[in-house]
């Protein structure tokens, strides 16, 4: 099967007020990904002392024993902390085929470097880190840089840097929760079919009619058992297989939608020739059927 394409994660340049990506500015993307991301949240916490400073004023501490109250104050703060690995030693590919790791590591550590004050500020010695989004896939975060601590663990025999980590902290004056759109259903899933032992395929289909998972129809293929459409809502149930071994009635116990319908698809033939199957007259016990396949599977690679 062809390989799928691995999603490298990136260090991408933003405007100083993070609103949005710094046009013309730097993006590198990482060599390794990172094995873990860790994200800690914090409020702010400022103590406030008691007006009495003993048993009886306000404040909202312990009145009894005269403690501070303890206000949240500001809207928290977000950091990340990610370690990154170069190695140009491994390296297979632009730009990572250089003769010191540090070429590569100096490129991270421009988004900790404070940037001049824009032309025209009032006050030219306010500098500030260039703001920085990581990006790997769905996982995004927005800040600056706070601190970076690295390490050169593998040397050349003329004392070039080869290989070096990067612990990577970010920080993002608010508490970030993660956005999401859609409801988080993996598209394309099918739901599978076990057949029991010695079970046709045409049984099979019969019996996932009888279960009420599909109305019957009398177009497409021979007997009742006319190929099986989309639409499946869920995949069988712990009782599914618990029930394999029990001839047509395994397939009843499915946790399947009885408001799922079958599409005439040219007969249990073309559902055979999709799954591969064989012998569709004596299906293995516990093999499991995709129903609404009617189209040979097609594995490249």
């Amino acid at each position: 099967m062809p390989e799928l394409e691995i999603q490298h994660a990136k260090l991408i340049e933003l405007k100083d007020d993070l609103s949005d990506v710094m046009p013309g500015g730097k993006t590198l993307t990482v060599q390794f990904n990172p094995e873990s991301l860790k994200i800690s949240y914090a409020n702010q916490v400022k103590e406030q002392p008691n007006a009495s400073g003993g048993g009886g004023g306000g404040g909202g501490g312990n009145q009894s024993q005269g403690s501070a109250a303890r206000q949240f104050v500001g809207t928290g703060t977000t950091k990340l902390a990610v370690q990154l690995w170069f190695d140009v030693a491994a390296a297979t590919s632009a730009p990572f085929i250089v003769d010191d790791v540090r070429r590569i590591t100096a490129q991270v550590l421009y988004f900790i470097k404070p940037k001049p004050a824009a032309a025209g500020a009032k006050d030219t010695s306010q500098r500030t880190p260039p703001g920085l989004r990581f990006s790997w896939g769905n996982f995004l975060f927005d800040g600056i840089v706070e601190s970076v601590e690295e390490s050169v663990e593998f040397f050349s025999a003329k004392g070039e840097a080869l290989r070096a980590s990067m612990t990577l902290n970010m920080i993002q004056q608010e508490i970030l929760v993660p956005a999401f759109s859609g409801d988080g259903t993996v598209p394309g899933s099918r739901p599978l079919w076990p057949a029991a032992g010695g079970q046709s395929l045409q049984a099979l289909q019969d019996a996932a009619k009888a279960s009420g998972a599909a109305p019957s129809s009398s177009s497409g293929g021979s007997g009742a058992g006319a190929g099986a459409g989309g639409g499946l809502s869920a995949g069988f149930s712990a009782s599914a297989s618990a029930g394999i071994g029990g001839g047509v009635g395994a397939s009843a116990s499915l946790g399947l939608s009885t408001g799922a319908a079958f599409q005439a698809s040219g007969g249990w033939q073309a559902v055979a020739l999709a799954n591969g199957i064989e012998n569709p007259r004596a299906m293995p016990p516990g093999q499991l059927i995709d129903l609404s396949a009617t189209k040979p599977r097609i594995v490249s690679g």
